[in-house]
Formats: C-alpha cells, sequence, structure tokens
C-alpha cells in the first residue's frame, strides 16, 4: 500500500475511534487526526476527513426518520459496509495504484531510456554536426592544400626550367670565358715569346755594346794610367821646382783616383747589368744611365789624357800647372 493510501486509511480509522470516544464529527480536525496518526500530509488528511463527514452526515441523514434501534442497526451497517467497501476499495485501489506504480516506473523507465535516447541522439546529431564541420573543414583544408601543392609544382617546374636556364647560360658562358682564357693565353704566350725575343736580341747588342765599351775603358784606362804614371813622374821633378805646381799634382793624384773609382763603380754597374735578365722592364733604363755613364767617362778619360798632355807640356816647358780643378762631365 502506498503512504498516501495509508494516511486515508488511517484517517477514517483516527475518526471513527474520535467519534467512539465522544467526540462529535464537527469537532473533528486535521490537528487532532494528525495527532492520532503522526502521517501524512495535511492536505491528503483534510480531504480525507472532509469526505469522511460527508459521509458520515448522509448517514446520519438516512437514520433521521427511522427508529433509534433501526437507525444504530442502520448505522451499524453502514459502517461495516462502509468500512468493507473501504477495505474492498482499498484493496482494488491498491492494486490498481501498484499496477500503477509499476506502469509509472515503466513509465519512467521508458522516459529516462527516452530522454537517454534523445540525449544520445542529440549527441549524435551534435558529434554528426561536427563530424559534417570537420569533413567541410578538411575537405576545404584539403582544397587548399591540392591549389598549394599545385602551386608549389608550379613553382618547382618554373624553378627547375630557370636552373636549366641558367645551367644552359653558365655552360655557354664558362665556355665562352674558356675559350677566351686559351686565346689570352696563346695571345701572352706569343707576346712572352715575341719580348723575350726581342729582350734576348736586345741583351745581346746590349752585351755587345758593353763589351765594347769595356774594351775602350780598359783602354783608356789604361792609357790614363800611363798618363797618370807619366804625370807623376813630371810631377816629382816638378815637386822641386815649385809649391804650386805640387799642389796641383796633388789635386790632379785625387782626380785620377776619384776617375778610379769610377771606373771600378761603372764596372761593377756593367757587370750587375748582365745579369738583370730578370729584369726586363728595367733593363733599358739602365742601359741608357750605363751609355750616359760610358760616354761620361768617356769624355773624362779623354779630358784627363788632355789635362796630362797639358801638364806635360807645361813641365816640359816649365811652367805652372793651373790650380783651376777640372770636373768630370
Amino acid at each position: 500500500m502506498s503512504r498516501v493510501s495509508d494516511t486515508r486509511q488511517r484517517t477514517r480509522e483516527a475518526a471513527t475511534a474520535l467519534v467512539t470516544a465522544g467526540k462529535r464529527p464537527h469537532e473533528l480536525t486535521v490537528d487532532l487526526i494528525y495527532a492520532a496518526i503522526q502521517q501524512g500530509s495535511r492536505t491528503t488528511i483534510n480531504d480525507e476527513l472532509k469526505q469522511w463527514k460527508d459521509e458520515r452526515t448522509k448517514a446520519d441523514a438516512l437514520g433521521a426518520d427511522l427508529p433509534p434501534t433501526v437507525a444504530e442497526a442502520m448505522r451499524s451497517l453502514w459502517v461495516t459496509a462502509v468500512e468493507h467497501g473501504e477495505q474492498v476499495f482499498g484493496e482494488h485501489r491498491q492494486a490498481l495504484e501498484s499496477d500503477l506504480a509499476e506502469r509509472q516506473q515503466a513509465l519512467d523507465d521508458a522516459t529516462i531510456g527516452r530522454d537517454t535516447a534523445l540525449a544520445a541522439a542529440q549527441q549524435g546529431e551534435r558529434e554528426v554536426t561536427q563530424l559534417r564541420e570537420q569533413h567541410d573543414q578538411l575537405r576545404q583544408q584539403l582544397a587548399l592544400e591540392i591549389e598549394a601543392k599545385r602551386d608549389a609544382l608550379s613553382q618547382i617546374h618554373a624553378l627547375q626550367q630557370e636552373v636549366a636556364t641558367v645551367r644552359a647560360d653558365s655552360a655557354q658562358q664558362l665556355e665562352a670565358a674558356r675559350q677566351t682564357q686559351e686565346r689570352l693565353t696563346s695571345e701572352f704566350q706569343a707576346t712572352i715569346a715575341a719580348r723575350d725575343t726581342a729582350f734576348q736580341a736586345e741583351r745581346d747588342k746590349a752585351n755587345e755594346r758593353v763589351e765594347a765599351a769595356q774594351a775602350r775603358m780598359l783602354q783608356g784606362t789604361d792609357a790614363a794610367r800611363e798618363s797618370q804614371r807619366h804625370a807623376e813622374q813630371q810631377l816629382v821633378k816638378a815637386r822641386q821646382r815649385s809649391e804650386e805646381q805640387q799642389t796641383n799634382l796633388t789635386e790632379l793624384r785625387l782626380e785620377v783616383a776619384r776617375q778610379r773609382r769610377e771606373l771600378a763603380e761603372s764596372d761593377g754597374r756593367l757587370t750587375t747589368l748582365a745579369g738583370v735578365a730578370a729584369e726586363r722592364d728595367q733593363l733599358t733604363l739602365e742601359l741608357a744611365s750605363a751609355r750616359g755613364q760610358l760616354a761620361g767617362m768617356s769624355t773624362a778619360v779623354q779630358s784627363a789624357e788632355a789635362r796630362a798632355v797639358a801638364a806635360e807640356t807645361q813641365l816640359a816647358a816649365g811652367q805652372p800647372v793651373s790650380r783651376k780643378r777640372r770636373r768630370l762631365e
């Protein structure tokens, strides 16, 4: 039996007990019933007590025209019938309530199942929606990746063509550079060979000129030495004659010594010039300088010879030698 049915049944039992104890029906209140049964809600007790009072009033109305004994018997019978009816009704209601509870439980289970199914369906719909969105995103990403791949392939193809073009251009430029290098190398080698030939020819000519100059210098040196020796002899004789002549002869010796040093330096330069085959660019300048020096030396030797002759002439004539110092050009 449910809690509500038990409360209603005990409300009726408590009301009958209170009336039997001397309480009038209209004196029964919800608080008295609740104090007696100590359960249920006051609303349920109030509804059931009101219904009990109505039934009691109807029973009292039926027995108002009957003798007291009959009325009391009818009341007892009515109470018994009502109690039996209530018992049967309670059992029937209990069965109905039990069936209703089972049906309600089944309905609740079905509702829970339905709610679970709806939730699962909604979750499935959400998942389907998410999957569709993901699918759309994947399709868009795939389309973008396909487009990017196409662009990349196009760029790669263009780069390959550009690389091929650059390689072809580089090969052509390399071949042209190689040919140019070979041509320049050939021209440079030819130029070097021509310059070597010209240098060798010029060197041979210079050697010949140097040898001739050396021969002339040797001759001039011998002549100068002979002149010096003769002049020294004349000066030794003239020293006794005059201090002035001695001074002039001393200056002449100094000048002859300087000429000897210059001749030695010229010999060193000529020897150096013979070994400077590797210094091609300076050879012309050295040769020109050597030529000038040889010309100067020739002039100096000629001047020394002339002065020696003049000194001999003056010594032979007994005249003093001029103090004027002559310099080589």
